[in-house]
């Protein structure tokens, strides 16, 4: 029977809305336990990045989670649902402390100053701290060999994370941030301005240029996937083949930015059918 601690864990996952709740579902109950914690904290330190709050106070808030990752190194008592459930993951599974820190400092980078038009280099070196690091952590939960396994994790936390910048363009936008590399602006001849931006027909050839590379990812990350024992890589998949369903409403496409790309519950259970039947 699940703990107080798991339970709120877990609500805090569920309440987030993610595609991600129904990958981790499916997982046993150690390895799902351990996924809730790793997601739990992710949406808690991208809260405190997206907070309207002034800048010091996020790094103050971001500090604070570096000293606690730490003191989890540490075997100290912990008193907090999140705390304890990663103790336990990280007891459980030999999560590495670079990877929770790697995740931090991705989302310091939000923080410092508001990411716009960054340069391809550092755009990679981002989605490595928020995404790739996430399937560092992941993989040691699947138990996955390691090199097949990084790899995996690598391609396939890089096309997550391309397909949400093309996805939340417009949502970003709005809170004056633009992820999208100067050089991929320069190339179809617009200004690194983010007034009225989404107003530039030369704005969908960007956001298909980076849906490419998106699909280059997701590509490697199926090749990889070949290579991998499938029962350990179930919950991965499922997140995997959500992402794809995606990218393909967006890819070659015409993109809306009046009405957020999201999927409905029949792209959900035909997945889910697809996947299990495979």
């Amino acid at each position: 029977m699940a703990s107080i601690d798991q339970k709120n864990v877990e609500r805090i996952v569920k309440n987030s809305g993610s595609s991600f709740y129904w990958g981790m579902r499916c997982l046993p109950e150690k390895k799902k336990r351990a996924m809730y914690s790793i997601y739990a904290f992710c949406r808690t330190v991208d809260d405190i990045a997206d907070d309207n709050r002034p800048i010091n106070f996020k790094k103050k808030e971001l500090d604070k989670w570096i000293k606690k990752i730490n003191l989890l190194y540490k075997f100290s008592h912990q008193k907090d649902s999140l705390l304890k459930e990663l103790q336990f993951s990280i007891n459980e599974f030999g999560l590495e402390k670079k990877d929770f820190l790697s995740v931090i400092d991705g989302m310091k980078m939000d923080t410092k100053t508001k990411i716009t038009f960054p340069s391809t280099k550092k755009l990679i070196a981002y989605c490595e701290k928020v995404a790739v690091a996430v399937g560092y952590l992941s993989i040691k939960i699947f138990e996955i060999e390691k090199i097949s396994g990084k790899q995996y994790a690598y391609s396939l936390g890089m096309a997550l994370q391309l397909t949400n910048i093309a996805r939340d363009f417009k949502e970003d936008l709005e809170m004056g941030r633009c992820y999208l590399p100067h050089e991929k602006l320069k190339k179809y001849g617009l200004k690194k301005e983010l007034i009225n931006l989404e107003k530039k027909k030369e704005i969908q050839d960007v956001l298909q240029d980076i849906l490419r590379d998106a699909k280059n990812f997701f590509k490697q990350a199926d090749r990889i996937s070949k290579k991998i024992e499938k029962k350990k890589i179930v919950a991965s998949e499922i997140m995997k083949k959500f992402y794809q369903t995606l990218h393909k409403k967006m890819y070659k496409k015409k993109l809306n930015f009046k009405k957020k790309v999201r999927l409905n519950i029949y792209d959900k259970i035909s997945i889910l059918i697809s996947l299990i039947f495979r």
